[in-house]
């Protein structure tokens, strides 16, 4: 697990955001489907997206239905790398639990 934080200056206030990516080994086809599945087995719901920054990306933001907080998922085929991205200000305490089953499937 890796942990970036930054701090952003706004209108005179300062902001501090801390991110924590854990790398996953994505299997070598239908990667897409198969961490939908590994989600919707945990009984998380994951809301399917794409990020600009990586090019035909595909990226989730995960819930827990009637929970806070939003774990973030990124799928880069370009690469062949998938990641769970926790952000400071989502982070929930569903998530350890669940982070540990992604990590086994994974």
């Amino acid at each position: 697990m890796r942990a970036i934080s930054w701090t952003q200056k706004r209108n005179s206030t300062s902001y501090s955001l801390v991110v924590s990516r854990i790398d996953l080994v994505p299997p070598a086809a239908n990667v897409i489907e198969l961490f939908e599945d590994a989600c919707a087995d945990l009984g998380l719901k994951a809301h399917r997206g794409t990020l600009s920054k990586y090019p035909e990306s595909t990226h989730w933001h995960i819930t827990l239905p009637r929970s806070k907080g939003t774990l973030e998922a990124t799928w880069w085929p370009t690469n062949h790398v998938l990641w769970l991205e926790v952000r400071n200000h989502r982070s929930a305490d569903w998530m350890p639990a669940a982070i540990a089953k992604l990590v086994e499937e994974f």
